[in-house]
């Protein structure tokens, strides 16, 4: 066996996929998160360690954009598999073993890698050329006329770079202590891992101090209605829902909060562990099977001093704070700060656990961000800039994953709302 087919056998032999989601397909994300497990493979966090690109649901023009930028910066070998929202468990499986034939095509991996490259002698001229001319400050030797100068900017040697990166370069402003640092402007989504689907969150940075935030939704958050939500929808619109299917739905997007949070947090393995009870969990596990489990997932958790240490006192929310701004749910169950939140998703995790049995007629909104007639996660994103702005860049992440609104919630139906 040669080495090309060696190094195909290893990008094929456990899958890794970077994921990217759009609002409402978070049920066919939890199907390829499931897929990738059960082959032996997991999602990545970086493009660059990837070799499929999954695209869930039916994503706008600006994430379906940030997916191609997302796919353009995959090393090869690579293979690309889009989902609709309604897939089954059954497609996302077969969908994933065609990338892993794709991945393992030699002749259409070199045919992808040569369009890529886009190389030839021809070029490695010119670039020689190009280098041989930089040495001479932009001046061109058959004229002697300057050619690389702003000649409206008093002839200085401004070259006119472009953004590195897709990031603009740093201008300068005072900060809170009247010093002039250098301010950033840092676009954090939509194509991001472990990251609310759909959210767009620009930063200005002074150091590592956020001093602004703006929050928003890519392409409006248009897209079909939480999954989480789903039980409830289906109360509000006649349907008779058991009430433990709904509890069994709110422990499963508690426990994928969880996990959000524990993984944005570095630790991988406990984030894992939450997954797999959330995908029993919607799969139906007996409760008494799912509370045993559970139970010890939250004891590790609430006796990390390493987690205690890293959440507390970041990202607080007061209690004048929740009610100024409509927070409903755990979040304004459970004011305080990012350690707060994350024991109140354990708390109400354990107790809807508890609850899968019930089979009473589920009655009430109260859905697992809150009232559903009320789109909590818009209120979510109303507080997310005021809570970012101060905080340190490091915390950021923490911060929105410790809220992780659901940009599904912005579509709720008119009838639920009471249009």
């Amino acid at each position: 066996m040669d080495v090309r087919a060696r190094l195909l056998g290893f990008a094929t032999a456990r899958p890794r996929a970077f994921v990217v989601t759009s609002p409402g397909a978070t049920r066919t994300r939890l199907l390829v998160e499931d897929g990738l497990r059960r082959r032996g493979g997991r999602t990545v966090a970086s493009p660059a360690a990837a070799t499929t690109l999954v695209v869930c649901g039916a994503p706008g023009a600006e994430l379906a954009s940030a997916a191609d930028v997302t796919w353009d910066d995959m090393p090869g070998p690579r293979a690309r598999v889009r989902l609709a929202d309604t897939a089954s468990a059954e497609e996302v499986g077969a969908a994933l073993d065609r990338a892993a034939g794709e991945l393992a095509d030699t002749a259409a991996q070199w045919a992808d890698a040569a369009a890529r490259r886009g190389w030839s002698p021809e070029d490695e001229q010119d670039a020689e050329d190009e280098q041989e001319g930089d040495t001479g400050h932009g001046t061109d030797h058959g004229t002697g006329h300057d050619t690389g100068h702003d000649t409206g900017h008093g002839g200085g040697h401004e070259h006119h770079m472009g953004s590195p990166m897709g990031l603009p370069m740093a201008g300068r402003a005072d900060d809170r202590d009247g010093l002039k640092l250098d301010v950033l402007h840092v676009p954090l989504g939509p194509a991001l891992h472990d990251w609310p689907a759909g959210l767009v969150v620009h930063l200005t940075l002074q150091g590592d101090v956020v001093q602004a935030a703006e929050a928003g939704a890519a392409d409006g958050g248009e897209g079909p209605p939480s999954f989480w939500d789903e039980p409830w929808l289906r109360a509000a619109a006649g349907h008779r829902v058991p009430a433990g299917e709904a509890e069994r739905r709110r422990a499963a997007a508690h426990l994928d909060s969880i996990a959000r949070l524990l993984a944005v947090a570095g630790w991988t393995n406990a984030a894992d562990r939450a997954r797999v009870l959330r995908d029993d969990a919607v799969a139906g596990a007996p409760g008494d099977e799912l509370a045993v489990r559970f139970a010890g997932l939250s004891r590790r958790v609430r006796r990390s001093w390493t987690l205690r240490w890293m959440l507390r006192d970041v990202g607080v929310i007061g209690r004048a704070t929740a009610d100024r701004y409509g927070l409903s749910g755990p979040s304004a169950r459970r004011p305080g700060d990012v350690l707060a939140r994350l024991r109140g998703w354990l708390d109400e995790a354990g107790a809807a656990i508890g609850r899968v049995g019930d089979r009473e007629p589920l009655g009430g909104t109260d859905g697992p961000r809150g009232p559903i007639e009320r789109r909590p996660s818009a209120a979510m994103l109303d507080l997310l800039p005021a809570l970012l702005e101060g905080a340190e860049f490091s915390a950021a992440r923490l911060i929105v994953a410790s809220l992780d609104p659901d940009l599904a919630q912005l579509a709720v139906p008119a009838e639920v709302a009471g249009g």
